[in-house]
């Protein structure tokens, strides 16, 4: 496999996405309806997604990501039919998480780049679907910080030069959105830089 994520934008992206999204634990919110687990949390029905060079770089620094075996035959089907350039893998879980040990995925969520049919980066969508239960997605724009929401749009936009096929899953993933929003009578909420 080609290494195209370096060591020099890994670090940009982690400083870019260090700044707290919101100003409480989120975790809070829905882990005392979760068995004291907050849903993201979740190895087993949230499988945390690291790109290959980021899980190299987290193992090369300790022991905190380890791979993930499929354990049903959803996640199974999932790792056949995703990119190569994926691990899937397992953390600690909330007892054990380090803020700075956490996969940019898992620093992303629960947003999404909001790009249209030119592959720009016009803002953040949440993310929806029947499966989606964070409750970070019913709170008001408010809630986010600001420079948050900057930084992340920032984060995509060079995320795509690396992965050009990102770029593509997510002009497709905001096609659905739209298609979806409409046939439920809504329109997607879109966070913009300030």
């Amino acid at each position: 496999m080609k290494t195209r994520m370096t060591e020099k934008a890994l670090r940009r992206f982690y400083r870019l996405l260090s700044v707290k999204m919101i100003d409480f634990d989120c975790g809070e919110l829905c882990a005392p309806k979760n068995e004291g687990i907050p849903r993201c949390c979740e190895n087993e029905s949230c499988v945390p997604i690291l790109f290959h060079e980021e899980y190299k770089w987290h193992r090369k620094n300790g022991t905190f990501w380890k791979r993930m075996p499929p354990t049903t035959k959803e996640i199974k089907k999932f790792i056949e039919e995703s990119e190569d350039y994926y691990v899937f893998s397992k953390c600690p879980g909330p007892g054990g998480c380090k803020r700075s040990k956490r996969s940019l995925n898992c620093m992303t969520y629960p947003f999404q780049p909001y790009v249209n049919n030119k592959g720009e980066v016009l803002g953040l969508s949440l993310v929806d679907g029947a499966d989606n239960q964070c409750p970070l997605t019913k709170k008001p724009k408010k809630t986010f910080n600001p420079q948050y929401i900057a930084n992340s749009i920032q984060y995509w936009k060079e995320l795509f030069t690396v992965y050009p096929e990102e770029e593509e899953l997510y002009i497709d993933e905001t096609k659905k959105r739209e298609r979806r929003a409409r046939r439920q009578g809504r329109k997607v909420r879109i966070f913009k830089a300030p």
